[in-house]
């Protein structure tokens, strides 16, 4: 399946947009889907991988499934003084 994903912060500088499609297996877990980003993006993998995701406006857990069509965002962890 077709997925969209919005990146917000460090995730949207390092890739210059703010939003990336990728091809998944249906159902596939948070936890799989950060992994496949982070192969398609290894430019961003490590911030993709300390990053909280964001599924239909609710935070979601590793072994949440994304569903075709789910409102899907990448959010990076904030620091700062």
């Amino acid at each position: 399946m077709k997925i969209q994903i919005k990146l917000f912060a460090a995730a949207r500088e390092l890739s210059d947009t703010g939003e990336i499609g990728l091809e998944v297996a249906d159902g596939i877990l948070v936890k799989d889907m950060k992994q496949e980003i982070s192969n398609a993006y290894p430019k961003m993998s490590e911030l993709i991988l300390r990053s909280a995701v964001s599924l239909n406006r609710e935070f979601a857990t590793d072994e949440s499934v994304v569903r075709e069509n789910d409102e899907i965002a990448l959010i990076p962890p904030v620091s700062g003084g």
